[in-house]
């Protein structure tokens, strides 16, 4: 009895901590009028940590409080106030708060062509997208220009101001970072059979595709193919279709429609599994990316009244709740 009471004791106090992290961990992630509409993200993590994912346009980091350990290709990096943390697009990468530290950060989301006209605005020349040689870049300087530069862009202004705030951080950090000129994906370097593994991941997006069927696709055997996708993409093939249908469901969030038929059409079982996926990638859920995307009157349309799914979700579970900051 003594021993049943002490191990219920442990489990409540166990859950307790961990629920006590989830509600710590908060995150926003919004649409600027700058530049067409560019996304940003503010984020205050002690638990949460991202999946493995990638981005189609730059990334670019900016520590307020705390550290962070983010992986890629699996080799951990630290990071932490005075660095900027910058990736190329469709790098791979993952990680969270370091060890016995919160993480709060800024993140930018920039298309690569944005970057090529910085670039080009510095030198004078165009030489395509800048390369950055060191993903993590102890320049306090930079980042402190780059952390105003996105509380500008938070904060309701004219569209002028918010652009003239981001393009002088922006050539700052190219400037004194910047070298040469980056190859925007890795596509061309990859392996034959990844290219046709992942077109055809990316053209039937929400089909329930076998292994052998995508491996006839790539001309090679199950086994090798795994091998070679990880090596070349730093994903598995089924991550990289899970990467896919999370895309995809991010684009049909900005239509008239509820959240648990985005989750069908996006190819994702139920609503809870692409609620899952969503908050793993990007840090939030798809009904609070939905409320800072669409006009209010359009978002509460299509708003079915269980968009966050949080009932069964933890943290403990690797489903971490992610409460609206702000």
């Amino acid at each position: 009895m003594f021993l049943r009471r002490v191990a219920t004791l442990q489990a409540m106090d166990a859950s307790a901590r961990c629920s006590a992290s989830a509600q710590q961990d908060r995150a926003r992630l919004w649409q600027t009028d700058a530049f067409g509409g560019l996304e940003l993200l503010r984020a205050h993590f002690v638990a949460f940590t991202f999946s493995p994912h990638a981005h189609d346009e730059f990334m670019i980091v900016v520590t307020e409080e705390g550290a962070a350990l983010p992986r890629l290709w699996g080799a951990a990096q630290h990071v932490g106030p005075g660095d900027v943390f910058v990736l190329d697009p469709c790098e791979v990468h993952a990680g969270g708060p370091a060890s016995g530290s919160i993480w709060r950060y800024r993140s930018f989301y920039l298309p690569a062509a944005l970057m090529q006209q910085v670039l080009q605005e510095v030198t004078g020349v165009d030489r395509g997208a800048p390369r950055f040689p060191e993903e993590v870049i102890h320049d306090p300087a930079t980042a402190v220009m780059l952390r105003r530069a996105h509380a500008v862009l938070e904060q309701p202004g004219t569209t002028l101001a918010h652009e003239a705030s981001l393009m002088e951080a922006l050539a700052g950090l190219v400037a004194r970072h910047a070298v040469g000129t980056a190859p925007v994906q890795r596509v061309g370097h990859e392996h034959r059979a990844v290219i046709l593994a992942k077109e055809y991941l990316d053209a039937f997006a929400t089909e329930n595709v076998s292994l052998d069927t995508l491996a006839r696709v790539a001309g090679i055997g199950p086994f090798h193919l795994c091998r070679v996708f990880r090596n070349e993409t730093g994903l598995s093939p089924h991550a990289y279709q899970i990467l896919v249908r999370v895309r995809l469901a991010k684009a049909l969030l900005a239509r008239d429609i509820p959240i648990a038929q985005v989750a069908v059409e996006a190819g994702f079982s139920d609503q809870a599994h692409l609620t899952r996926h969503f908050k793993r990638m990007f840090g939030v859920t798809p009904g609070q990316y939905r409320r800072e995307r669409l006009p209010p009157a359009l978002g509460e349309r299509a708003h079915n009244g269980t968009d966050d799914v949080r009932k069964g979700s933890s943290e403990c579970a690797g489903e971490p709740g992610l409460p609206h900051a702000g």
